[in-house]
């Protein structure tokens, strides 16, 4: 949704190894998950060969290099996105978003902000479906 305003390769290939990272997080990546990370690269204009998860960096490092204030309420709000993609919050995407949210110094009543946000946007996905595929 927001990563066309990543600028660098290596912004967008830090995204996408957290990416990967969540969606594995509890041992599986479920269909929705798979056409979030398909999507992600459709938006960022990355190519399939482009890039493969190496899966060898914890969190604290993946994130070290992110500084710009926007870049981390980027990378925050499509985790959240991501993570409820598949209506199944567990506690290992819990504890990736917590640790986000400590690593990147977000403030409680943000993150509830950003959820809230993630959620009505789930909403609005299901309602516009329901209105496509109802028989008018």
């Amino acid at each position: 949704m927001f990563l066309h305003f990543l600028q660098t390769k290596e912004q967008k290939e830090t995204f996408l190894e957290l990416a990967h990272l969540v969606a594995g997080a509890d041992g599986f990546v479920n269909r929705n998950e798979r056409e979030f990370l398909r999507s992600y690269m459709a938006e960022m204009d990355m190519k399939e060969g482009e890039f493969a998860p190496s899966g060898s960096r914890e969190l604290r490092e993946l994130l070290a290099g992110v500084t710009d204030p926007q870049v981390k309420n980027i990378f925050f709000a499509e985790m959240l996105l991501l993570v409820f993609t598949d209506g199944d919050y567990n506690d290992e995407e819990q504890g990736i978003v917590r640790e986000m949210q400590r690593i990147f110094e977000i403030p409680e009543e943000v993150f509830q902000t950003y959820r809230d946000w993630v959620i009505r946007v789930d909403q609005l996905k299901i309602e516009g479906v329901k209105l496509i595929l109802s028989r008018r």
